[in-house]
């Protein structure tokens, strides 16, 4: 069903190496693949499976890269991020579309550059790295290619901006002053770092923030300064609250 040559191939295209091929295979397989064989196994049970594993990436990198969001907005930073197009973008990204097994009269009408196909094709083969590699081979992966896609996680989130809004309100309330960022710790392997970083304004510190990144780190700082400032909106929040 699956030539050893093209798996290879595919595997050099996500940098990823199966221990069980089978699985891979079964990630590619359409369902217009087996149109004789309508019990044959294709890639819509990976493909639920792969869905919720991305939902709970997704998720779970989110609830510790922005600790100080509510559920409602990690929510939107969630949809933000695997929305619409994404996941077509990214099966396009891989050239996933050049290895999908389907039927000859689907491959005739570009079944295979159908976002839909792609879109499931995408989760399937998400299904298949945890099941072959487990959960943190799936996290690396997904998390480097929205990255390549898309750039650093936090620039994609609206309406998140804490860094932007502390420079607002320094320049309304104390236009001479000067905001800096300083990383004062890092630890963790390489695919798993943490970071704090602390802010300061004119020289006097306003808070220490943490993250998975640099970014996300002196994003949360800036959201703890924005916290102790009269009329910042974390400050307008609190007196709602």
């Amino acid at each position: 069903m699956c030539v050893e040559e093209k798996l290879n191939q595919f595997q050099k295209e996500i940098v990823y190496e199966f221990k069980d091929k089978a699985l891979l295979c079964l990630a590619l397989t359409h369902p217009s693949f087996h149109e004789s064989q309508t019990s044959a196994p294709t890639n819509q049970r990976l493909e639920f499976l792969g869905d919720s594993v991305l939902s709970f990436i997704l998720t779970d990198e989110l609830y510790h890269r922005f600790p100080y969001s509510d559920e409602g907005h990690l929510t939107q930073q969630r949809a933000s991020l695997i929305r619409g197009k994404t996941l077509s973008a990214l099966a396009q990204q891989i050239n996933i579309h050049d290895y999908i097994l389907l039927s000859q009269s689907e491959r005739k009408i570009n079944g295979h550059l159908r976002e839909s196909t792609l879109e499931d094709a995408m989760e399937a083969l998400i299904g298949a790295i945890y099941l072959d590699g487990g959960i943190d081979s799936a996290r690396n992966l997904i998390i480097e290619w929205i990255t390549r896609l898309k750039g650093e996680i936090e620039e994609n989130i609206p309406n998140h901006n804490p860094k932007g809004e502390l420079q607002e309100w320094v320049q309304e309330n104390k236009p001479n002053s000067k905001i800096k960022y300083r990383i004062i710790n890092e630890n963790g392997p390489a695919h798993n770092k943490h970071f704090d970083a602390e802010i300061l304004i004119d020289g006097s510190s306003y808070g220490v923030g943490s993250g998975k990144s640099k970014k996300a780190a002196e994003s949360h700082a800036a959201f703890i300064a924005l916290d102790a400032l009269p009329g910042s909106s974390n400050e307008r929040k609190k007196e709602k609250s």
